[in-house]
C-alpha cells in the first residue's frame, strides 16, 4: 500500500464509531484478558478525543477509517512524557505501514508542540506481535516497573480491616 493512499488526520466525533468495532476486533485477536465492547470502546476513544484532541490521530485508506492514535501528555521529572498510548490499526489492514504511519505522527507532534522526551505505554506480552514490533522500532521493556491493578471494590474492603 503506497503510504499517498493512507491519510493521517485528527480524529473527529463522528471517527468513533467506526474505531470501536476496529478496537473491539484488534483485542479479539491480541488479547486473551480484555474482552472488549463497542460501548465500552467507544467510551475510551471518545476519552482520549476529548482529553488530547491534538494527539488523537486517525488513518484512512480509499475513506474508510482503518486505524488510531491516541495519548495524553504528563509532565514527568524529566521533561513531558506522552503517555497511555492507544495504537490500533484494523486487523484487515495490518502490515502496511499503518501502524508506523500513525505512530510517527502522534511522536513527531507530541515532540513539537511538547517537548515530549519519552513515550510510554502498556502492551501484551502473550502474544509476539505487538510487542516485537516496538522493540523492533527501538522501545524497550521496562522491567525496573510492574503494572498493577485490582479490583477496587475490594481493594477498599481490605483498607477498612
Amino acid at each position: 500500500m503506497p503510504k499517498s493512499e493512507v491519510k493521517i488526520r485528527l480524529m473527529k466525533e463522528r471517527d468513533i464509531r467506526p474505531l470501536s468495532e476496529i478496537y473491539v476486533r484488534a483485542y479479539e485477536i491480541y488479547s486473551k484478558w480484555e474482552h472488549w465492547n463497542t460501548e465500552a470502546a467507544y467510551k475510551l476513544l471518545d476519552y482520549w478525543m476529548k482529553r488530547q484532541p491534538d494527539l488523537a490521530f486517525v488513518a484512512q485508506y480509499d475513506k474508510r477509517i482503518v486505524g488510531a492514535f491516541v495519548a495524553g501528555i504528563k509532565p514527568w521529572w524529566d521533561g513531558n512524557h506522552l503517555v497511555d498510548g492507544e495504537l490500533v490499526v484494523d486487523p484487515n489492514y495490518q502490515t502496511r505501514g499503518i501502524g508506523k504511519q500513525l505512530l510517527r505522527t502522534v511522536l513527531e507532534k507530541a515532540v513539537k508542540k511538547y517537548d515530549a522526551v519519552v513515550w510510554e505505554a502498556v502492551t501484551f506480552r502473550e502474544t509476539e506481535f505487538p510487542l516485537n514490533w516496538y522493540k523492533r522500532l527501538g522501545f524497550d521493556e521496562i522491567r525496573e516497573l510492574t503494572l498493577i491493578g485490582g479490583d477496587v471494590k475490594n481493594a477498599l474492603k481490605q483498607l477498612k480491616k
